[in-house]
């Protein structure tokens, strides 16, 4: 056993001959002394106290121990019980606090009957619910920790009388009448009252007690606290309202689908938006009432969509028809509604109307289709100034813009100018690809129209028409806040006579020191005017057009858009044979009887 020179020996001597088992702790609740008969009775040794005084003192349940007796059972070392009546007692000396525990062994009827008694209080302890037992004057009996703390009330504090805890006296007189007529009573509304006078909620389960004879001498009540249901109830209350006029008042379309496309609910928008009453669009099949045959996908595709993206899916321009047979255009957000298991249940479409924005889109885009043909005929009008003078021009100008693209748009492909040549680059070389000989109109007729070879001083002269017409662009292009296709139309005037091999005019630059847009028009102004009978010389066929530009790959002309050339040199061959016939229809068999 243990001893200790702060507990007096004296007390301790004495505890030495009791038949009954005595412990003593220390302040910490730790084990200093335990007499000899403690051994006994529960047949633990000295050492087991050591090894396991946890296990020991936590049978004891010290919490709810005090100076009256309380039934316990104390595990035996060979994995039985032993059934004691246990108190404890708190003492003060001048070496600070101890506690004295005394474990009484039971007889064996006595032992047996606590040992019931300790469980069933175990088990009412162990009820998360408030239980309580009364007599038939409405004094407490008996009550477990639930029933403390849903009334906040400390074990010495319950009034005498339970009804006294009622909100309304009446309904314990009720509920009491009730038992002794049907002796029981079934999840009974009724009202409570806190320590501190809060009111609670609470469902009454109640039946009563009889002694052996069938007397009543009481009834047990569980009650269960709905306080927190009715708030939440409330709450709920409060919440759908506030969802149902979101739902009703929000601006966009919202319609609510089953998984097989059945409209289950929608919004006061969207009857508005199709213009059919609520009842007639609720129960209808979605695809049935709005989707536009063979125009859209159907729900079912949607659905999937749907499914496989995370449950999140939009699209937009989406037309529906509406009960008027009119067609509107939407944006719809379509999401997946899941029940508390993640189970998909339902779909939501949010839907607002782009109908007036596609309208208007429509217009501008009309609007500005028509001013660029009014640019690109005002455009082709001034570049065929020339033409007043060289009657060839107008054909050569409309097929250098079909030959322009077909180039940029070949060159489109190839890596090193995806991030350059944009669909708006090849619309703006495209309408200025007709600039690249408009300075032409300062120079004069006698050098322009003459039918022999140009001297070298004429030569030189009719050069000056790229500087001519790439100053008179970049003059009007200064005007400008931003780019524009003058911007290109400049840059061909000056450069489009320039040479890959640095031989060319004006500069005699080399390489790709020269504009993009001026080496792509170089080669097809070579092409065309190869092609071409001019008053100073034969056409040649494409064939022997397409050998003398491949020869001059890599010399006067760009290696890539040589081998772009040469991908569509069909595409070339039929332009010129296309333009060429719309202008002069009865020369077409010419053409074609002619050498390719």
């Amino acid at each position: 056993m243990y001893t200790s020179y702060s507990f007096p020996e004296l007390i301790l001597s004495i505890i030495e001959e009791f038949t009954d088992g005595f412990l003593i702790l220390d302040s910490n609740r730790r084990i200093i002394f335990f007499n000899s008969a403690l051994q006994n009775i529960t047949g633990w040794k000295g050492i087991d106290f050591i090894k396991r005084e946890t296990v020991f003192l936590q049978s004891l349940d010290l919490t709810n121990l005090n100076n009256s007796e309380e039934f316990r059972t104390v595990p035996a070392p060979n994995g039985t019980e032993h059934a004691f009546k246990a108190s404890l007692v708190k003492i003060n000396n001048e070496n600070g606090i101890f506690y004295l525990i005394r474990l009484r062994p039971l007889y064996e009827k006595e032992s047996e009957e606590e040992y019931f008694l300790s469980y069933y209080d175990r088990f009412l302890n162990n009820i998360g619910d408030p239980v309580v037992q009364v007599d038939l004057n409405g004094k407490v009996i008996k009550a477990n920790t639930g029933f403390y703390r849903l009334l906040c009330y400390d074990r010495d504090e319950i009034p005498d009388d339970i009804s006294s805890l009622y909100v309304y006296p009446a309904a314990a007189e009720d509920k009491l009448a009730e038992l002794t007529k049907n002796g029981s009573v079934f999840n009974l509304e009724t009202h409570l009252y806190t320590k501190n006078r809060k009111i609670v909620r609470v469902l009454d389960t109640s039946w009563v007690m009889k002694d052996k004879n069938g007397t009543i001498k009481g009834y047990t009540t569980q009650f269960k606290d709905i306080s927190y249901r009715e708030k939440l109830e409330k709450r709920l209350a409060v919440s759908e309202k506030s969802y149902l006029m979101l739902f009703e008042s929000i601006l966009s379309s919202i319609i609510i689908v089953d998984p097989f496309g059945v409209i289950l609910n929608c919004n006061y928008t969207a009857e508005t938006t199709y213009g059919y009453k609520w009842n007639e669009i609720v129960g209808s099949n979605i695809d049935e009432l709005f989707k536009i045959e063979k125009e859209h996908k159907s729900f079912k595709e949607i659905r999937n969509l749907v499914d496989t993206n995370n449950g999140r899916y939009l699209e937009e321009d989406v037309p529906r028809i509406c009960k008027d047979r009119t067609i509107k255009y939407l944006f719809i957000s379509y999401s997946t509604l899941k029940n508390s298991e993640g189970e998909t249940i339902a779909y939501m479409l949010i839907e607002k109307d782009l109908t007036e924005r596609i309208k208007l889109e429509k217009k501008l885009k009309s609007s500005v289709d028509q001013v660029k043909k009014t640019q690109s005929a005002a455009i082709l009008g001034f570049a065929r100034l020339t033409e007043y003078r060289d009657k060839d021009t107008g054909k050569h100008l409309k097929r250098i813009r079909e030959y322009t693209r077909v180039l940029a748009r070949g060159l489109q492909k190839l890596a090193k100018y995806q991030n350059y040549i944009t669909d708006d680059y090849i619309e703006d070389i495209y309408l200025s690809s007709v600039l690249h000989d408009v300075g032409k109109v300062g120079i004069e007729d006698s050098i322009l129209l003459k039918p022999g070879r140009l001297t070298s001083t004429e030569f030189n002269r009719i050069k000056l028409h790229s500087k001519l017409g790439g100053d008179a662009l970049s003059a009007v292009d200064s005007e400008l806040e931003l780019e524009s296709f003058l911007t290109l139309g400049k840059e061909i005037a000056y450069f489009h006579h320039e040479r890959w091999d640095g031989t060319g005019y004006p500069e005699g630059r080399k390489g790709e020191e020269i504009p993009l847009s001026a080496r792509i028009v170089a080669l097809a102004d070579v092409y065309d005017a190869l092609t071409s009978e001019r008053h100073y010389k034969h056409a040649l066929s494409h064939r022997e057009t397409v050998n003398l530009i491949l020869s001059e790959k890599g010399t006067h002309f760009d290696p890539d858009i040589v081998n772009i050339f040469l991908d569509n040199e069909e595409v070339f061959k039929r332009i010129k044979l296309f333009e060429t016939f719309s202008e002069n229809p009865e020369s077409i068999d010419d053409i074609l009887s002619g050498s390719t």
